[in-house]
């Protein structure tokens, strides 16, 4: 039983407003923050107010509320940088921003609400309540991860910065696992506050923290860096303001400040040039003048110009099945320019993007959407199209890479680890963060790509407009960075893979299974008839 000496949580009145406050609170976990400590607190006192919540008349509605209201609080906070971009792209698109804002927050929520009202059908007080809360809730942040392609935006377990000792389990589990092992911590501290089982849950709280710390300051400690030959990375960024990407004579002159940086001295010993998302406007890679310029001015610098890793539109024109005429196609693309000794461009090879921004990059609702003309909020464009699967590429000069397009970073799991064929070596990720504003977007979207490069075991080289821009080391940490307010360049080397991890695609399906089982037997074995 709750004790009387937390009359904030234990009151009967407002508890959905304690709730919404509790999820504003829980976001200074997330980055640029990372207390996380923070976000376990705010947790075991959501387990507290569900607690409460089941003595409610209709318990399951009541724990709905509580836990959407707590997750509203946590993501309407935590993603209000989405407003950045309606600002960035015109005053036609303001009006629009509140709502849609407001609705993501909502949707987001909702998964949280599910697993609040199952937990308050849950009569019992022992380990069996601390599964069905645990398993609940891990299932409502993997579904709003996965489902109709999914939102994992500041999943619990990156509350646990990358690079640091306890995210290292994310080789193992993945940022899945740390979800799971954050509500857990969760509902020990619930019980070391609010019930006489102080010691014992502490003592556990420590073990499992303490054993994760140890563990993962072994694997840092144990790290010795070794680098692939032969290749030196110039990773370039300009700041800019997005709104100027949409005026033509601004953009031209953003692209010129990226050809000015990559061209600075030292060019003679650079392989590669790497520009982030947002460097350019429109076609790059049909635009001529662009392509001979970068091409002379490397030439005139060097006798051996370095490849040119860029991302742009890619334009496909297609005969249509239904006509005679034919149908325009354009991609998301990173892609490899090489030049020859007198600087003369050719695509060497390239890469489109899978996963798609919802209604930034393409509209939900297909063609019946574009016939009425409804904009998409990053392109110029009506819409763009998705690759049908994403593959491993070899750029010239590199190891074989998996190419993750901005949004494409932010999902676990998403590396493909084709049969028979070698695993990617790296993660190029090039993003244009210039949406997210001046907020902590950019911060939380770098400690997210950072997560990859843990589970996977293999570096990743960011390239991010206005965000956070280096070399991560394939144990999540920055070996080089630029900050978003940063122009200039970096010079750097491309680290080598660890050994495979135990993290793959698949283990997040494993997760997801046994979590299901679980939350299945608990719900058969103890649920009672009671009124919704």
């Amino acid at each position: 039983m709750i004790p009387d000496i937390h009359p904030f949580i234990n009151s009967r009145k407002g508890g959905q407003l304690y709730c919404f406050a509790l999820g504003v609170i829980a976001v200074l976990g997330q980055a640029p923050f990372h207390w996380w400590f923070i976000t376990i607190v705010c947790m075991a006192c959501l387990v507290a107010r569900l607690k409460l919540a089941r003595k409610r008349d209709k318990p399951a509605i009541s724990g709905f509320s509580h836990g959407f209201c707590f997750a509203f609080g946590y993501f309407i906070s935590g993603t209000y940088w989405v407003g950045s971009a309606f600002i960035a792209r015109g005053p036609e698109f303001i009006p629009i921003m509140p709502p849609m804002v407001i609705a993501l927050s909502l949707i987001l929520a909702s998964f949280w609400g599910l697993a609040g009202a199952f937990f308050c059908r849950i009569k019992k007080n022992n380990l069996v309540d601390y599964f069905a809360f645990v398993s609940l809730f891990f299932l409502a942040e993997f579904t709003r991860g996965t489902i109709l392609g999914g939102l994992p935006w500041n999943l619990l377990g990156y509350i646990f910065e990358a690079g640091g000792p306890i995210s290292q389990s994310a080789s193992v589990w993945g940022v899945y696992g740390l979800t799971f092992f954050a509500l857990s911590l969760g509902y020990l501290f619930y019980i070391f506050i609010f019930t006489n089982l102080k010691w014992q849950s502490l003592v556990i709280f420590t073990i499992a923290t303490g054993t994760l710390f140890s563990i993962g300051s072994m694997r840092i400690q144990n790290y010795t860096p070794q680098y692939t030959k032969n290749v030196i990375l110039r990773i370039v960024q300009t700041k800019f303001e997005q709104k100027d990407k949409f005026d033509p004579l601004k953009s031209i002159e953003i692209t010129k400040k990226y050809l000015s940086e990559s061209i600075s001295p030292g060019i003679e010993n650079i392989t590669h040039i790497v520009w982030p998302e947002g460097a350019v406007s429109g076609l790059a890679l049909e635009d001529e003048s662009l392509l001979f310029a970068m091409g002379q001015y490397l030439a005139q610098r060097t006798k051996k110009p370095p490849v040119w890793l860029l991302n742009s539109l890619r334009h496909e024109l297609r005969p249509s099945l239904k006509s005679n005429g034919s149908i325009d196609y354009y991609y998301n693309t990173s892609a490899a320019i090489s030049f020859d000794e007198a600087g003369s461009p050719s695509l060497a090879a390239y890469s489109d993007k899978v996963r798609l921004v919802p209604f930034g990059e393409f509209i939900p609702g297909g063609k019946w959407m574009e016939i009425r003309k409804v904009p998409v909020i990053s392109t110029s464009l009506l819409s763009i199209s998705s690759a049908l699967k994403k593959q491993n590429i070899v750029f010239p000069g590199l190891p074989v890479l998996s190419a993750q397009i901005c949004y494409e970073i932010i999902f676990s799991g998403f590396t493909p680890h084709p049969k028979n064929k070698k695993r990617p070596q790296w993660i190029l990720n090039q993003s244009n963060d210039a949406w997210f504003g001046n907020s902590f977007g950019p911060f939380q979207h770098s400690n997210m790509a950072a997560y990859r490069a843990i589970e996977e075991g293999v570096p990743v080289v960011r390239a991010a407009a206005n965000g956070v821009s280096g070399i991560i080391s394939p144990l999540g940490h920055y070996e080089q960075y630029m900050g978003p307010k940063e122009t200039g360049f970096l010079d750097v080397k491309l680290p080598k893979p660890k050994t495979k991890t135990f993290f793959s695609t698949h283990v997040n399906y494993v997760l997801f299974s046994i979590n299901l089982l679980i939350a299945m037997l608990v719900s058969f074995s103890v649920i009672k008839n009671t009124k919704i």
